[in-house]
């Protein structure tokens, strides 16, 4: 479900479920974590790129996982913050190629990352307030500043969706291609990474983050216990039934 492609200095991460439009299970959570730590530490690696397989990124996380951890009485810690936190804590840049659906943490791990290149079709949104939960993913600092707390309110409070064209222009996307383009052109800028100092490259990469670090870390804190608190409400049982009879 997790594909991985060495060449060159870049490893190049694939989520690939088309069947379910890439949505993302407890087990594929570890497999990206795993993967992104083991080559956070790989000295050969200068560049991470993560794509989607199908001509999708991803859905966002797994409804039936979802389901399943809402009816936990002690819910078990979310595999889709500890893949966040492995972002967070990787100093190797991370590439990513959007294609078609960015849906919930498909959306709110590109705040996490380096470079996004978004196809014009691509299609970004966080329904988070539709199931009755809440942002997730230190979403409710790294968004505002990314995009601004206007364009922030927009995508985690009303739930709009945003084109790849919209998403270049508010800043949740680095680069706009054309359809079909997106991973080519993120395997372009990996390339070009690998020439340049790793070191260095590492080293840029925690100074840009530190000054917002310690707030993203307790964001992610934050959420976290307001989310498994909302997971287990009636209101987001009452959405993911809804959902689970479409």
């Amino acid at each position: 479900m997790i594909d991985c492609q060495q060449f060159q200095g870049v490893l190049h991460v694939v989520i690939n479920r088309p069947e379910k439009k890439n949505a993302l299970t407890r087990a594929m959570y570890q497999q990206l974590s795993d993967t992104v730590t083991r080559a956070n530490g790989d000295e050969t690696i200068n560049a991470i790129v993560v794509s989607g397989a199908g001509g999708v990124f991803t859905a966002g996380n797994d409804l039936d996982d979802f389901r399943a951890r809402a009816t936990e009485k002690k819910p078990k810690p979310s595999g889709g913050l500890a893949f966040i936190e492995a972002l967070i804590n990787c100093d190797t840049p991370v590439i990513v190629a959007v294609e078609g659906l960015a849906i919930g943490i498909g959306t709110t791990m590109l705040l996490h990352v380096d470079v996004v290149v978004a196809a014009e079709n691509a299609t970004f949104k966080t329904a988070f307030v539709d199931l009755g939960l809440v942002p997730e993913a230190a979403s409710t600092v790294t968004m505002p500043l990314h995009l601004g707390a206007r364009k922030a309110t927009e995508l985690l409070l009303l739930g709009e969706v945003i084109s790849g064209r919209d998403a270049g222009e508010c800043g949740l996307a680095s680069r706009v291609v054309t359809e079909g383009q997106a991973v080519a052109q993120a395997l372009a800028i990996a390339e070009g990474l690998t020439c340049k100092p790793r070191d260095a490259l590492r080293a840029s990469k925690r100074l840009i983050r530190a000054p917002w670090r310690e707030q993203v870390m307790q964001a992610l804190e934050r959420e976290r216990e307001v989310f498994s608190e909302r997971l287990r409400s009636d209101d987001c049982r009452a959405a993911l039934d809804k959902l689970a009879r479409r």
